[in-house]
């Protein structure tokens, strides 16, 4: 059979062409293979064998100092290890954790896919009981100088779940040191948590979101609380436009709701599907100028009574310079959502506050109140 590849391994890379298995790859040889074949069996001088694509095998990645045939048992970059646990014979990167399990990956694996249920149980039990010890160590963490308390608390409790996860990883699932690995990552995340007033410029810009501990936060909220220049209030006018046009929206979508389709007949159903029609037509006014829509985006404000930064249900991100638009849903009145709205307002941002259900509707002072409970009883009274 006359082959389809233009050079044989043979020819191409001799060196490694002679670590090739002679027994265990068939009838095939180096001359009958390519320079990109696939998965087969290798054997340096010094006996050790191993599988590896042909393509892999020729590279030359540092470990092998510029010896493309060495093998990595014989330079010290591996080694073959007989897992206690398991019995398993594989061949492990020295200095790793893997090196350090008393079974291999694939029968930790394997039996955490048997047993998962039981695991995630005790795993969560493990990490709940834990929680004390967490806090101990967290407590032992000097913060950087000038971190808001704020920002420190959600360091805290963000750090909390993954020293909790970690200890009990310790006990239940035998990774040992794992709780002093991840004190250091958290520890090292905490250094660098506080953003500067230019990085919170820069994400503004961008696309208008600050990530902090794998959250998502308004980078704009965030500039202003770092000493941002804040802008203008917007006009009564402006706010008055967007008033009307939420209303227009919101009796759109009882009058276009199709015949037949059950109507929400919860508060928390309610609260989706007003969500859902004001994201859509926020996502209509950001698309015209690039601009996203999110939900659920953090701001820099904790709320009285509360102990972590609050969170907006839909904030309109537009670039260039235009406001953002920041809305709060709620079936009463709701201090916390006061005081988020207020907080877009002094950025300059287009505070709307979308109102149903029980307790009276008030007006506030730069935002755009949206009463919705007439809209909104229209709708699931007809169920």
């Amino acid at each position: 059979m006359p082959r389809t590849f233009p050079v044989s391994l043979a020819d191409a890379f001799p060196t490694v062409a002679a670590t090739w298995h002679p027994t265990r790859n068939g009838s095939l040889t180096p001359d009958r293979v390519g320079t990109g074949g696939p998965m087969m069996w290798w054997q340096c001088p010094a006996g050790h064998e191993w599988e590896e694509t042909v393509i892999s095998r020729r590279s030359l990645p540092k470990w092998k100092a510029g010896d493309i045939a060495a093998c990595k048992e014989c330079v010290g970059f591996k080694t073959r290890r007989v897992f206690p646990g398991c019995g398993c014979v594989k061949t492990v990167r020295i200095g790793t954790r893997e090196a350090e399990h008393a079974k291999c990956f694939n029968c930790r694996t394997r039996e955490f896919e048997e047993n998962a249920p039981r695991i995630k149980a005790e795993l969560s039990a493990a990490a709940k009981a834990s929680a004390g010890r967490a806090t101990k160590l967290l407590a032992a963490v000097r913060l950087p100088d000038g971190m808001p308390e704020g920002l420190a608390v959600e360091w805290r409790y963000w750090a909390a779940k993954h020293l909790q996860y970690a200890i009990a990883g310790e006990k239940v699932l035998g990774k040992a040191g794992e709780t002093g690995r991840v004190l250091e990552r958290v520890t090292a995340a905490a250094e660098h948590a506080v953003p500067s007033l230019e990085a919170c410029a820069e994400a503004a810009l961008r696309d208008g979101v600050l990530s902090i501990f794998g959250r998502a936060y308004w980078a704009e909220g965030w500039w202003h609380a770092m000493g941002g220049e804040l802008v203008p209030l917007q006009p009564a006018s402006e706010l008055e436009e967007f008033t009307g046009a939420f209303r227009d929206v919101l009796a759109g979508w009882v009058e276009d709701w199709p015949a037949g389709r059950p109507v929400p007949g919860t508060t928390a159903e309610v609260t989706r599907n007003l969500t859902a029609v004001l994201r859509g037509f926020l996502q209509e006014l950001a698309e015209e100028d690039g601009g996203r829509v999110y939900a659920e985006l953090q701001v820099p404000v904790i709320p009285d009574g509360a102990g972590r930064y609050g969170r907006v249900d839909l904030l309109g991100w537009s670039p260039k310079g235009i406001p953002a638009v920041v809305v709060e849903i709620d079936s009463r009145p709701n201090p916390s959502s006061v005081q988020k709205l207020t907080f877009a307002r002094d950025l300059g941002a287009v505070p709307v506050w979308v109102r149903f259900g029980a307790g009276p509707v008030e007006d506030i002072d730069g935002v755009a109140v949206v009463d919705a409970r007439e809209t909104v009883r229209a709708l699931t009274e007809r169920g």
